[in-house]
């Protein structure tokens, strides 16, 4: 059930965010850097979604305290949380302290029941199933977690209209956590992103065409933690004052909502295509494709990244055969990563759909590869390019400089363009 569902009551009870971290819970002596890391990006992104609630972080989870009188924004928070990578799952609580339920010697259930029935009543659907999971964190508590979970089972058959439960696929399922500063009850709990904080695992620059594929593998790199920007390459410099009316910058403004603060430079490969006037030799994509990945490279050792990241899948196209994907990371020294190698389309598809970009993605645009060769050859060698980049390109350092010297910067932060030049 998500946030803006008929029938749940955001407006009643609600005082937490319950956030439960993924991996961070695996790392060793530096996971108070990656939950620090967690914590900023969380009130960064609810702070653009124009939200700022305390945000308090504990072992293993992190508490959004939602004040009484603003329970309505809670659909806008959630939808935020669920774009923040390192999130496992997250859920809206009701959450009762200690004081109130006894702890730790004893457990007063009465407000845990108060709170069951009341999440029970506004989600109840006639003919569903539900069932009541019980985590307790607080080993002290003299009750079992199965115990408990019946008995307040039995509580919600008896006070309200639900009367099946499966304990195997329930319709819905009521949750009860223990910990020391008190209770959690919630029954909407949602998947996060998972992942890693993004900026704990570098700075990578990923090539940014105006297609489908990479897109996906910039999000998929900065929910593993990667700090992104993006370079996109024109057939012409671009202007200034247009430069954000670009289909790829719709591109990156919307993929920010993910990487949350990311650049995107816009260079021309006008130098390259003059350097290639006269020559056709069917390995043109595959030279462009060398020459990109440099000019991106040298862009990188500017901007402070140890990587490059391309949404090339294995054999999808014809630059993307093995031969062709090793001549062109042969043309840098950094690393090349490419989340999406062994991936099919139809995968890819339906993660731009969730990430926003599909429909930008498929809007009439003519990808810079696309304006090259049509009949581009399938396998090459780097000895051979390196031969035909000798004789059509001799002047490589000088034509990668002058790409470089005519940069378009746009800096966006979560969804916002906040930086130009």
């Amino acid at each position: 059930m998500t946030a803006d569902q008929p029938g749940l009551d955001m407006t009643t009870s609600i005082n937490r965010i319950l956030i439960q971290y993924g991996e961070l819970t695996l790392k060793g002596r530096n996971r108070r850097d990656f939950e620090r890391a967690l914590g900023d990006n969380i009130r960064l992104r609810l702070s653009r979604a124009g939200i700022d609630w305390p945000l308090e972080q504990r072992h293993h989870r992190a508490l959004v305290h939602v004040p009484e009188q603003a329970a309505e924004q809670l659909p806008t928070a959630l939808a935020a949380l669920g774009q923040v990578a390192g999130i496992a799952t997250f859920a809206p609580a009701v959450f009762i302290p200690a004081e109130q339920t006894g702890q730790p010697h004893r457990l007063e259930t009465a407000p845990i029941e108060q709170s069951m029935v009341s999440l029970a009543n506004a989600r109840h659907r006639p003919g569903a199933t539900f069932a009541v999971r019980v985590n307790r964190a607080d080993k002290r508590i003299p009750i079992r977690s199965d115990a408990l979970a019946r008995e307040l089972g039995a509580v919600v058959l008896r006070q309200t209209p639900w009367d099946k439960v499966n304990l195997t696929q329930p319709d819905l399922q009521l949750n009860l956590d223990i910990y020391e500063e008190g209770c959690y009850c919630y029954a909407d709990k949602q998947r996060g992103l998972g992942g890693l904080p993004v900026g704990t695992a570098g700075r990578a620059i990923a090539l940014l065409s105006g297609g489908i594929d990479s897109p996906v593998a910039a999000y998929l790199m900065a929910r593993r933690g990667c700090a992104i920007d993006f370079v996109h390459f024109t057939a012409t410099r671009v202007q200034q004052t247009r430069a954000a009316e670009e289909l790829v910058a719709r591109i990156a403004r919307q993929l920010s909502h993910y990487t949350l603060r990311s650049r995107l430079f816009l260079l021309p490969y006008t130098h390259f295509d003059m350097a290639m006037m006269g020559h056709n030799s069917g390995y043109d994509v595959v030279l462009f494709r060398r020459f990109m990945s440099r000019a991106a490279e040298r862009l990188a050792e500017r901007c402070g990244a140890q990587a490059l990241v391309s949404g090339d899948s294995l054999g999808q196209v014809a630059s993307q055969t093995m031969e062709n994907l090793v001549s062109t990371s042969r043309a840098v020294q950094l690393p090349l990563l490419r989340p999406l190698i062994a991936m099919d389309k139809q995968e890819i598809i339906d993660i731009a759909r969730r990430i926003g970009t599909y429909e930008l993605s498929i809007q009439p645009y003519k990808d810079c590869c696309a304006l090259l060769s049509e009949n581009p050859r399938t396998r090459s060698t780097p000895e051979l390019l390196e031969r035909l980049e000798a004789e059509y390109m001799p002047n490589m350092d000088e034509l990668l400089e002058q790409t470089l010297a005519e940069q378009v910067c746009l800096e966006f932060e979560v969804g916002e363009l906040v930086g130009q030049g």
